[in-house]
């Protein structure tokens, strides 16, 4: 049987299995079209003339192995001229050469310098970068596309088109593949967004912009309310990394959500919002959506007794990536569509607590085996990213647990040099339903783990509104910005090092398993460890004398953290000693650079009691007593 045959043979069994009368006109339609379009497959029809031709030499390359096979059954339901949402891949870039200057913001050309130099890019400008041709893109559009996203780093061009014309676009000889995005009928709202919320309006405010951007209100460091938030931060140390100076500054942190509502809100007052763009609306203007709004707050917030975010100090770029109305793979078009004008803008990082594994029908689920870190579009795209100096956090997914070999991942968080984030409860216990790994192809996820169950953070009811939310989509902004806090302190860092500096200082990373991971990430021990990768930003100023700071907290159960300035490089001492003057730990003994430093105590095999802690660099001794009350 001829491939010719074998197909129309599927096509009349298809009619025969839908029961629909061959008398009628909507199915003559139907059938021709179909018939049509393996006629155009095998080069025996054209659509300009209307009339069967014979082959003339060799056969081009079947038009069916370039559509994928969902696209193909969504062609096959759809209706005359019905409007498609595909993505095609172009088999060429432009040939012209491009300077740096002429594609990158000065900002991501710094960014990727640091790329460069640990040899993980080639140059500053690689052929990812480059743009189409424009003479193809033209083709495009006369073919009857509808361009909607150029994502130039994986050669693909998503639009619309009529589903009559499916069959002439795809015999362009540039196009080698093409994808279905979205369906064609309205699907429902997607059910496993972290919220129950609807989506409250079209539109932020429109006085949005006098809202955001204010210098923050911030009394000193050493003296930050957290209020409940307090748990969240304190199970990953962050307090002790903002009392050292470092709260995000310096670094520009790309938000993709579903849209942020309620900006407006007493915490975002100091929010430093540089830019925004709605993908799914493809506006300027920012659906809103209070997943958003949730997400912000743990990263950004700042409002004193009640919240303070992680990176609180940082500048933001928030993307709607996400429509909440449903779930199809139109946006993981948009998702890396936006990972460009991440790149384009000069982030330093995306946090993403999105995920996509499970589609609306007709469309089918990405399996586990599919979590390789190569198949998904958002994964190739994180991956992009990530090789252009952009750290990528991603939720882990909230699949919960199953058996091995199999996982409950979620693209992109397969991706190897994504930063896939786990969720515990305030105890440091894996919450149920974070999701496991490992990757298909072996490789362990989760990465880290943060807090995700019980989360404090702003509600979009009211401008002073506040609660408690669960899933890995909370978890992942508190690694996200433990993130913008090592690349305050050191600019230099790669995701690579920033990844590993956070595996290996985290709470399991001596046994990491598929259900945690690398542990609870240690935000402390994780600085210190990039301190010494390279050259460190200096955010506060030179220390001009030598200080020991009062322990925190105090009293304490069990651990506290002591804090010290170095005003030159010196060897340093740091002892605590009990109430009878007896040496029970030393905390410090070696030779240590000027700066500023932060070093816990634990007391877990102490006693109640007073303890004095004294610190000794160069001719200088100084003693402070604390309270241990368990």
């Amino acid at each position: 049987m001829s491939y010719f045959e074998r197909d129309f043979k599927k096509i009349k069994l298809s009619c025969s299995n839908k029961k629909i009368e061959a008398e009628s006109e909507l199915m003559r339609m139907r059938v021709t079209q179909l018939v049509k379009f393996v006629l155009c497959s095998y080069g025996l029809f054209q659509a300009s003339v209307g009339q069967a031709q014979p082959i003339e030499g060799t056969v081009q390359k079947s038009l069916l192995q370039k559509c994928s096979p969902a696209l193909l059954n969504i062609w096959q339901r759809a209706k005359l001229n019905e409007p498609l949402k595909v993505a095609v891949e172009l088999s060429r870039k432009s040939v012209r050469a491009y300077k740096p200057e002429e594609l990158l913001s000065q900002r991501a050309i710094q960014r990727r310098q640091k790329m460069v130099k640990a040899g993980v890019l080639p140059s500053l400008i690689t052929p990812e970068d480059l743009p189409f041709e424009p003479s193809d893109l033209e083709k495009l559009r006369q073919a009857g596309l509808k361009i909607r996203h150029c994502i130039k780093s994986l050669n693909l061009v998503s639009g619309e088109i009529a589903s009559a014309r499916l069959p002439e676009l795809l015999r362009m000889e540039e196009v080698t593949h093409a994808e279905v995005l979205v369906p064609s009928k309205a699907a429902q709202r997607r059910k496993d967004i972290d919220d129950n919320e609807p989506i409250e309006a079209l539109f932020l405010e429109k006085t949005l912009p006098s809202a955001v951007g204010r210098e923050p209100e911030q009394p000193a460091l050493s003296q930050l309310d957290y209020g409940q938030s307090l748990t969240q931060l304190a199970l990953s140390r962050i307090p002790e990394v903002h009392r050292l100076g470092f709260t995000g500054q310096g670094v520009l942190i790309a938000n993709f959500d579903a849209g942020f509502a309620n900006l407006s809100h007493e915490a975002f007052r100091s929010l430093r919002v540089v830019a925004r763009y709605d993908f799914v609306a493809r506006s300027p203007e920012l659906g809103a959506h209070s997943h958003g709004t949730a997400t912000m707050g743990v990263l950004a917030g700042y409002q004193a007794g009640r919240l303070i975010g992680v990176a609180f100090n940082a500048h933001y770029a928030l993307a709607r990536t996400e429509d909440a109305r449903s779930e199809t793979p139109i946006e993981e078009d948009n998702w890396a569509a936006a990972a460009e004008w991440a790149d384009s803008l000069g982030a330093d990082i995306i946090t993403s607590s999105l995920g996509y594994s499970v589609f609306d029908p007709p469309f089918p689920p990405y399996t586990w085996r599919e979590m390789n870190g190569r198949t998904a579009i958002s994964t190739r795209a994180a991956a992009r990213a990530a090789q252009v100096g952009i750290v990528v956090v991603n939720s882990a997914g909230n699949g919960g647990t199953v058996a091995l070999p199999a996982n409950t991942l979620v693209a992109p968080a397969d991706a190897d040099t994504v930063i896939a984030v786990g969720a515990v409860n305030s105890q440091g216990v894996r919450a149920a339903f974070s999701s496991v790994g490992p990757t298909a192809d072996g490789r362990i996820k989760p990465d880290v783990m943060a807090m995700g169950a019980g989360v404090l953070t702003v509600g979009a009811a009211s401008p002073t509104s506040y609660g408690f939310v669960n899933g890995t989509s909370f978890s992942c902004p508190i690694v996200a910005g433990v993130a913008a806090l090592l690349l305050s302190a050191n600019p230099s860092l790669t995701p690579v090092e920033i990844r590993t500096a956070l595996r290996e200082t985290a709470s399991l990373h001596r046994t990491p398993n598929r259900e945690m991971g690398w542990g609870i990430v240690n935000a402390l021990d994780a600085l210190n460890r990039v301190r010494g990768i390279a050259s460190v930003r200096e955010h506060v100023a030179k220390p001009s004398q030598f200080k020991l700071e009062q322990n925190y907290p105090n009293p304490f159960n069990p651990s506290t953290t002591i804090v010290y300035e170095l005003p030159y490089p010196c060897a340093v001492n740091l002892r605590v000693y009990d109430a009878l003057g007896r040496e029970v730990a030393t905390l410090v003994s070696s030779m240590q650079q000027a700066g500023r430093y932060a070093v816990q105590f634990s007391a877990t095999a102490l006693p109640s009691g007073i303890y004095f802690y004294r610190l000794q660099a160069d001719a200088f001794s100084e003693t402070k007593k604390m309270l241990l009350q368990k």
